[in-house]
């Protein structure tokens, strides 16, 4: 999103928009959205899938989103199996966060390691609560994955074993402003599927935006999340209906709503369907080649 706004494809395709705010997690995303204080979010798929099916909201997601998430152990503890019986960081909010915690103590329960709790911090950082003893073990994303890295911390997850890396939010928008507004809805996507080819292709340029947006003070920790995140990113950034669907089944085990729930009902394609197929994404790499 950054990148697509500092390079100026949003007014490259017509639209006037104002710096991305930041909205204080997925649920002020939700909340952004249904009061009208922003028209797009990026954000996680957690969220707005639980408010949709409380009948709080009618959000779709109209692209597939960047979502690299592992479990990492704090210093000491490097593989899985010594996670049986520890703590895993749990914030309580009803975020990504917290479906991804309980997904993987059931999925390691099943695979023999047991006991792995779920253990409540008050948010901060991810690599301070791992230092500082709050917990054995966290959901965590790049930079910060890196950092924690760094600091021997080590990966004993990714959740792309799962089919949920990459997958798990995007740029989503009300149902009623999509149908309402479908010219701006489609000159916001193809900006914002530029803006993810600027990404993937201008190294430097992208390491400038994420080292200024994340308040990274060390560039190479900026580098280190471009070259992890890069090569995950699509061509053609469609919504993961299987990887939504995965999250609902398992949002179903504490969420009635969510049993028997189509993940496609969330999803509003279109838009990356009339650049796929109208060959604007595929020009794309052409150009450069």
């Amino acid at each position: 999103m950054m990148v697509t706004w500092k390079a100026g494809l949003f007014q490259k395709h017509g639209l006037d928009i104002d710096k991305p705010p930041i909205m204080g997690g997925a649920k002020g995303v939700v909340r952004g959205l249904m009061s009208g204080e922003i028209q797009f979010g990026n954000l996680a798929a957690a969220a707005p899938l639980r408010a949709n099916l409380k009948g709080e909201a009618d959000i779709v997601f109209l692209t597939g989103g960047i979502n690299q998430q592992f479990i990492m152990g704090k210093p000491g503890i490097n593989s899985r199996e010594e996670l049986a019986g520890k703590r895993i960081g749990f914030v309580g909010d009803g975020g990504l966060n917290d479906a991804l915690v309980k997904f993987i103590i059931e999925k390691l329960a099943d695979s023999g390691i047991e006991g792995l709790r779920e253990e409540p911090i008050a948010g901060g950082s991810d690599v301070q609560v791992l230092l500082n003893d709050k917990c054995d073990a966290v959901v965590i994303t790049p930079p910060e994955s890196i950092d924690a890295q760094r600091k021997g911390c080590k990966v004993l997850v990714d959740f792309a074993e799962y089919g949920l890396n990459y997958a798990l939010g995007g740029i989503a928008a009300r149902r009623v402003y999509v149908q309402r507004h479908p010219e701006i809805t489609r000159k916001f996507i193809k900006a914002y599927v530029e803006g993810m080819h600027r990404y993937r292709t201008n190294r430097e340029f992208t390491v400038n935006v994420q080292a200024e947006y994340s308040g990274i003070a060390d560039r190479t920790v900026a580098e280190e999340t471009y070259d992890l995140t890069q090569p995950g990113m699509p061509q053609a950034p469609y919504p993961v209906v299987s990887a939504l669907q995965t999250l609902l089944d398992f949002m179903s085990k504490n969420l009635p709503e969510a049993k028997h729930a189509d993940a496609r009902r969330f999803v509003d394609d279109r838009f990356i369907r009339e650049l796929d197929e109208s060959g604007f994404i595929a020009a794309l790499s052409d150009r450069d080649q």
